[in-house]
């Protein structure tokens, strides 16, 4: 082992060691309780509600995925991912954030398939969407051990295989979830969240000035690469579908959609609303740029080879005292989302699923320590994927992204449209779902697309099927519509959770 590898090695030890000490002084403050472990005690103000819920967007897409796909496509990537995610996300943010916070308030719920399946009294509408969410959500999840593999992998110069980096990975992130939670986690992404941001600046500016400067580094890509400069490697079709695709399906994301929920007040979340657009735009833009500067840096990158972008440049421009530094930046943005989505996945399981099974007459006590296994369980599925070492990470989230997109027309007509039918929400679901499997898997005719990516057609055909069987169905008489939006409309404390949706709730 050379003295690079041992300073990389050294500085990358010493940021896990803190992440995992904070994991440790957080478990000081927790109890044995769902809502506990799950939510941190719904207790987070405005910089801590930020903190996770950017953190939680900030992912192995952002240092990998952005810069790799930059790498071929250039520049576009940045509005690519910004166009609409920058100021839609947000708004969703608010638009559904408000009205399930105060669902989660009111009624305990912790998932949207509680929020979802809540509204119309439908536990198996609940568990159908539990179960979509986590069907996207493995591969998703996937990604960040197989970033991390690759990050140590690079920086090390191949001293260390990629299964190392992914155990190092799952072993940490699973440390600090076992021993705190989701007040754990929100600890954590804090700090994580200010070590990225600033490592995504130093990044930056240091391979900004080692390749001569911002000016010198496009101009050489100009030269040598000029359509890396313009949209000629990508359709409208495929700009507009992504950027809407990735506008919409963060507030719907597990790992996200569970934070809005863990909010002190409204005000905090409104707060975070306010100030999320700035920083998006800022590392977005920032990792586009050395993305495609790398194409002339270093050329001849095939395919999936791309991803690897960022920690190559590191090494070959970064000083070696710098390294582990930045690439502790690197491992911040990927295990921020990583271990809430851990957590999300097994608040799923444990509340839309199980809680319908005998287990449902378990105690507080006996749920967090069945949370804690699938957190193992889980882990260990996903490292064990992630050695196949698949398809791009672009081509994995596009997937991804597109299947939890498809919620969004149920996801809001739960919370605003009364006249819905719990027909409708089931067939907008699984309409949707089965033209985007259909499409992207060959099962259609991929001109029935349009050149657009396939979760376009899907939502549009899951949003014309809630309006259609919306309009051919009635509703129940014991739906509970009217209960349900009530509680928008009240101040009444917290009231149990409707039983037929969410036992652990209630």
């Amino acid at each position: 082992m050379n003295a690079h590898v041992i300073i990389v090695t050294a500085s990358i030890a010493a940021y896990m060691g803190i992440i995992i000490l904070i994991g440790l002084s957080s478990a000081r403050l927790s109890r044995w309780t769902m809502e506990d472990y799950h939510m941190g005690g719904r207790e987070f103000r405005a910089f801590v509600l930020f903190s996770t819920i950017f953190g939680a967007n900030i992912s192995a897409v952002t240092l990998i995925g952005v810069p790799g796909g930059a790498y071929h496509l250039g520049w576009v990537m940045w509005p690519y991912f910004v166009t609409s995610w920058a100021w839609l996300t947000p708004l969703l943010f608010f638009v559904v954030g408000s009205r399930a916070w105060l669902l989660g308030k009111k009624r305990g719920y912790m998932t949207l398939g509680e929020v979802v399946g809540g509204r119309w009294r439908s536990p198996a509408l609940a568990v159908l969407i539990s179960l979509v969410l986590i069907f996207y959500t493995l591969p998703y999840l996937m990604t960040g051990l197989i970033a991390g593999g690759r990050i140590l992998g690079a920086l090390t110069d191949g001293y260390f295989p990629i299964w190392v980096g992914e155990l190092v990975v799952a072993l940490v992130v699973v440390t600090y979830l076992l021993l705190g939670g989701m007040r754990g986690a929100a600890w954590v992404n804090t700090f994580q969240t200010m070590v990225f941001l600033f490592g995504c600046l130093g990044i930056f500016l240091i391979l900004a000035s080692a390749l001569g400067g911002p000016s010198e580094a496009t101009r050489r890509i100009q030269e040598d690469f000029p359509a890396l400069l313009s949209r000629a490697n990508m359709s409208w079709q495929r700009f507009f579908s992504y950027g809407l695709i990735v506008g919409v399906s963060p507030v719907l994301f597990p790992q996200v959609f569970m934070r809005l929920l863990t909010g002190r007040d409204p005000k905090a979340l409104k707060q975070m609303m306010i100030v999320f657009p700035a920083p998006a735009f800022f590392v977005m833009f920032l990792m586009a740029m050395v993305g495609m500067w790398g194409r002339a840096a270093i050329p001849g990158l095939e395919g999936a080879q791309s991803d690897n972008i960022l920690p190559l440049l590191l090494v070959q421009y970064a000083p070696v005292w710098i390294m582990g530094v930045l690439g502790a930046a690197v491992f911040a943005a990927i295990m921020s989302t990583m271990d809430v989505q851990l957590l999300s996945v097994t608040t799923m399981i444990t509340r839309d699923i199980l809680s319908r099974s005998r287990l449902r007459h378990g105690t507080d006590r006996d749920m967090v320590r069945i949370s804690r296994g699938l957190v193992i369980v889980l882990t260990v599925t996903a490292f064990v994927l992630a050695l196949f070492n698949p398809l791009g990470i672009i081509r994995i989230v596009e997937f991804a992204f597109a299947g939890i997109a498809c919620l969004l027309a149920p996801t809001i007509a739960a919370l605003y449209w009364k006249r819905c039918t719990t027909q409708a929400a089931f067939w907008s679901i699984l309409t949707s779902q089965f033209v985007l499997l259909a499409l992207t898997f060959g099962w259609l005719p991929s001109e029935l697309s349009f050149g657009f990516l396939p979760g376009l057609p899907a939502m549009a055909v899951g949003l014309l099927a809630l309006v259609v069987v919306t309009f051919l169905t009635s509703q129940a008489d014991d739906e509970g519509t009217e209960d349900y939006f009530n509680l928008f409309g009240t101040g009444e404390p917290s009231v149990a959770a409707d039983p037929s949706v969410s036992k652990a709730g209630a």
